[in-house]
């Protein structure tokens, strides 16, 4: 009998002129490790985009007129659970306000990202506080540092 996590793909994909996905080598086992943790062992897609496609996706879907870093659209069909589209400027201009490299950044909101496809949420304090300490224990992160 096949293995079914080895039967699903997390595709990293750029939008317009960017031209490769960072560290795409190490954040696909990363990435594929969390949803079979969290039981969601499907295909994903991950985006990376310009600040105003993600800006102009946050107004349509969410009537949000701004940018945002990461944008998760959960599509639960049998081929998809989902794409998370990531602003890279944004990514790129907030990893210092954190005290994170990019790559850090990056890593921190696509994990953000792929645990919205897995049905976490941070709409209540109860959900936010549940979501936030997933989030860091994935990471290896201390959940009780001031953070976003």
């Amino acid at each position: 009998m096949p293995d079914p996590s080895s039967s699903f793909n997390v595709e990293f994909l750029c939008e317009g002129d960017i031209s490769r996905f960072p560290w795409q080598s190490r954040f696909e086992p990363m990435a594929r490790q969390l949803l079979i943790e969290e039981g969601f062992p499907q295909n994903v897609n991950v985006v990376l985009c310009s600040d105003e496609f993600v800006r102009t996706m946050n107004k349509q879907y969410r009537n949000l007129d701004k940018v945002t870093d990461v944008l998760s659209y959960e599509w639960h069909e049998p081929y998809l659970l989902g794409e998370i589209y990531v602003a890279e400027n944004q990514v790129k201009k907030q990893a210092p306000l954190f005290g994170n490299t990019y790559y850090a950044e990056l890593k921190r909101v696509i994990v953000h990202g792929l645990f919205h496809l897995c049905g976490y949420d941070h709409l209540t304090p109860k959900d936010r506080s549940k979501m936030r300490l997933r989030e860091c224990e994935f990471l290896g992160l201390d959940p009780y540092k001031e953070s976003k």
